[in-house]
């Protein structure tokens, strides 16, 4: 390949932009697909959300709407050249459109880190597009200017709301919190687990920020401008399909035809979601009349919308501004420009209302008459709605657990129904995958005995300021000396390892809830990074664990030689002024934890008589192992309170309710 000028490679450059829409393409589609498969008519964002990466592919996407060096030359086609313009500007519509519920997923800082990358992005391209029209280089109609300029500053009203919505949403959940607190029990049966599960499982999904956004007016004119535009480009569409697509002399040649068949594509499929969410925004709340009135009502603007501005408006910062006239000068002019701000936050929220008025009309007219239908039907063949009896009393069960921003907008039968269903069926598939090889791992444990004797007071600790052990540190280690024994069948030491990778994951979220002081957090990273050692290499920190079992050593040489290794680690670090990178904290830790460990279990070797080679010692390790989890698992009715409330998007993890039944039905059995 021979390139003259930078000419020939612009057919590359086009190739490279298709890929970068396509990209775009295929994460809308998924999140499109993974939205219905839930029953999530919302549309929720997972993978097509704003951030770095996303605004990196936007601005590839865009190079051909913003590329003022394209002139149309003669013998040129350019209504195919500007109809693949307006293509790209379509597809960054349904772009804005898809990624707005993924706004309420950031912190205030990542927020206004992100939404003035897009800010400064869409200017641009804003600015580019507008010297080309006023230059007539790109033909505009007048119908589509409006689509233009207002979804560019919708987002940007959005992100405004985040703030003062997901506070109010925080403060409803704790409310709810609390009296979930109130009927708490102190012990629970595996049917009282699933139903707690489900109440605080209901708050975080109903709480969601991006269900609040997905339900907004703006959200609700953005699927009126998607249904407009994926109306025209699928007319282009399959006008070019039938007709052929001639690029003329274009520079970008062949490649023109990918990037406009790929962004039309686009277009259409990334309307999906916004038409969905402005369709099913009715749907989402129980109809009244009080909720018609004020969701009919476009100049009724909701307090949440203007909150964080007025805010500011109120927030006085006088302190490095010198003398007291300019003070008054500086407070009018940032008066001034808040109340130019709210004007124009307010006059958006209007027009989106305007816009979705008329389809939000029509969706509450249909509902009222599906709703008088279903009465008559009931009233004239007198049949009770039997089948769905089980479903309303559950309904109403959980209800009272909804989290809203609004208090006069319920959520419909058919919403809390769905999140009910998804709920139900999340455990039910995790019940039919449990972890078998925990279980039978926790078969073996007869009690507590082994979490206080994997460690004997008379080892002392080699320096006085060692950390604390943690869950998944000990048993970490324990497995390590495990796989270090000689003498055992490799079967066992895979079952061990098996139980251990799917019970670990388990410590670690009981472990993170409930450190909310960041007390142990060092020594999690520590032990995180030793299992993967552990787990896939069979050795802890760079030492073969079974290198001295090959050589054909006692159990009882082993447990010292792993304690001499520990020690030697140990003092290595304390010993060195300036640590290197290779002698961090992380190793100190384990270190530690793996002298303490071996040399108690040296102290305790004479005393067991019952320990007369490595597989013995090996089904002591093993039961340890399991009363250490099943103690650890303990914890979990309290990690399902406090988990949740760690982050607003955070869930329950559904695989907490197989370990925590079994560790329940044992401490049932088990005397006083």
């Amino acid at each position: 390949m021979v390139w003259d000028s930078p000419k020939d490679a612009m057919p590359w450059v086009g190739m490279y932009v298709g890929l970068a829409s396509l990209i775009c393409t295929l994460a809308m589609a998924v999140d499109a697909i993974q939205a219905i498969w839930q029953w999530k008519l919302w549309f929720p964002n997972r993978f097509f959300t704003l951030n770095a990466s996303t605004l990196t592919l936007i601005a590839i996407a865009m190079k051909l709407p913003v590329d003022l060096s394209t002139e149309n030359p003669k013998g040129c086609n350019t209504y195919m050249i500007e109809s693949t313009k307006m293509a790209g500007i379509f597809f960054l519509t349904t772009m804005l459109a898809n990624f707005l519920p993924s706004l309420g997923l950031m912190d205030d800082r990542e927020l206004l880190m992100d939404i003035v990358a897009l800010g400064i992005l869409l200017i641009t391209i804003a600015v580019n597009i507008g010297i080309q029209a006023f230059t007539y280089a790109l033909f505009i109609y007048v119908d589509t200017l409006p689509v233009i300029i207002f979804a560019l500053v919708w987002p940007f009203s959005v992100a405004l709301t985040v703030s003062a919505s997901r506070k109010k949403l925080e403060h409803r959940y704790k409310e709810s919190q609390r009296l979930v607190s109130s009927y708490q029990e102190k012990r629970f049966s595996t049917k009282g687990l699933r139903s707690y599960v489900k109440k605080y499982w209901m708050m975080t999904e109903t709480r969601n920020p991006q269900f609040v956004i997905a339900c907004s007016p703006v959200s609700s004119a953005f699927g009126v401008m998607c249904l407009y535009v994926s109306l025209i480009s699928g007319l282009q569409f399959v006008r070019f399909v039938s007709n052929g697509y001639d690029c003329g002399t274009s520079d970008y040649k062949w490649s023109l035809k990918i990037i406009f068949f790929v962004q039309s594509l686009g277009t259409l499929v990334g309307s999906i979601a916004p038409i969905f969410r402005c369709l099913s925004s009715v749907g989402h709340y129980s109809l009244s009349k009080e909720w018609s009135k004020n969701h009919l009502n476009v100049f009724r603007v909701e307090k949440h919308w203007i909150q964080k501005l007025q805010q500011w408006k109120r927030r006085h910062a006088f302190s490095r501004i010198p003398g007291r006239h300019f003070k008054i000068v500086f407070h009018s002019i940032k008066n001034t420009f808040l109340n130019f701000c709210i004007l124009l936050h307010i006059l958006v929220l209007v027009i989106c209302k305007t816009i979705c008025l008329v389809p939000k009309i029509f969706l509450i007219l249909i509902s009222y008459c599906w709703h008088l239908f279903k009465s008559c039907m009931e009233r004239f063949l007198k049949v009770a709605n039997i089948p769905n009896s089980e479903g309303s009393s559950e309904v109403e069960e959980y209800i009272m657990y909804v989290v809203q921003i609004e208090e006069d907008a319920k959520l419909s039968d058919r919403i809390l129904k769905n999140t009910l269903r998804y709920i139900t069926q999340l455990l039910n598939a995790s019940e039919e995958n449990e972890p078998h090889n925990l279980m039978m791992l926790l078969e073996k444990s007869k009690g507590f005995k082994g979490v206080v004797e994997f460690e004997n007071d008379q080892v002392q600790p080699l320096y006085e300021d060692e950390t604390r052990n943690c869950w998944s540190l000990v048993v970490v280690t324990l497995t390590s000396i495990a796989i270090a024994l000689p003498n055992i069948r490799p079967g066992h030491v895979k079952s061990l390892l098996s139980s251990m990778s799917e019970g670990i994951q388990i410590v670690r979220n009981i472990e993170e809830s409930l450190d909310g002081d960041g007390d142990t957090l060092e020594i999690r990273k520590a032990t995180k990074r030793v299992w993967a050692e552990v787990e896939v290499y069979r050795s802890w920190l760079q030492i073969d664990l079974q290198k001295m079992a090959r050589k054909g050593k006692t159990t009882k040489e082993i447990l010292k030689w792993l304690g001499d290794e520990a020690e030697k680690l140990v003092r290595e670090f304390k010993s060195s002024k300036r640590p290197s990178i290779d002698q961090s904290p992380y190793k100190f830790i384990l270190a530690s934890s793996m002298y303490r460990i071996s040399r108690s279990m040296l102290l305790q070797w004479d005393e067991q008589k019952n320990w007369s080679n490595g597989e013995d010692l090996f089904d002591w390790i093993s039961n340890a192992i399991a009363d250490i989890l099943f103690a650890c698992f303990t914890n979990l009715p309290r990690v399902i309170n406090v988990g949740p409330s760690r982050r607003i998007e955070n869930k329950p993890k559904p695989c907490y309710t197989n370990p925590l039944a079994s560790a329940e039905s044992k401490l049932v059995g088990k005397p006083g």
